[in-house]
């Protein structure tokens, strides 16, 4: 499992720009990230094939949400539906870098969205206790998996088979026990204080 800064994988987990130990984040802080979630599902460019993942809002006066570039990837269209109040929005790609799959959207015509609350993915350590929140297995509801960091600026290769980028090589990644699944790519991975630490990439 693994997670980035701003990013998780299944359990990997990317890091984003505070955390700290204790029990994993409860319910009323989990509520503030929950307000700036969005379920993300896009229809793929050759065929009239869906896939669906996560995002985060982290611009809520721009639209700007921040995802994992595997769940946009190939995609003609994208929609996302922000989970705590069921609005729509269409939205646009505005930029994606593949080396660390992390990719930005932008919605349109949107209205009432609340960014999640960054912590500081520098002070991540080995043993904290994360929540990662997504959209598992496309099931378009948020669903919550704690765990703890078991491991920090880990480099792994992640495999896809269904997309363009068959494989790719991260680096500087959260790794984690919480079980994180396939539809949870995008989501974020938060930490005691409910603060958004890493998006979940594998």
């Amino acid at each position: 499992p693994s997670s980035r800064p701003p990013a998780a994988l299944p359990s990997t987990a990317v890091p984003t720009p505070s955390s700290g130990g204790g029990s994993p984040a409860a319910a009323g802080s989990l509520n503030k990230v929950g307000q700036g979630i969005v379920i993300i599902n896009t229809t793929l460019q050759y065929s009239s094939e869906r896939a669906a993942g996560t995002g985060m809002v982290i611009n809520a006066a721009d639209g700007l949400v921040l995802t994992n570039n595997h769940v946009i990837e190939g995609s003609t269209k994208i929609t996302a539906t922000v989970a705590a109040t069921g609005q729509t929005f269409k939205a646009t790609v505005v930029g994606y870098d593949v080396t660390g799959d992390i990719a930005l959207i932008r919605l349109q015509d949107f209205s009432g969205l609340h960014a999640v609350p960054l912590g500081d993915s520098g002070k991540v350590r080995t043993g904290d206790s994360v929540t990662a929140l997504g959209n598992a297995e496309g099931r378009s509801q948020i669903v919550t998996a704690a765990g703890r960091i078991t491991g920090v600026n880990k480099t792994i290769t992640a495999n896809d088979s269904s997309g363009v980028v068959k494989s790719e090589t991260l680096h500087g990644m959260f790794q984690t026990d919480a079980a994180i699944v396939s539809g949870d790519s995008g989501g974020p991975l938060v930490n005691a204080s409910g603060q958004v630490i890493g998006i979940n990439t594998a």
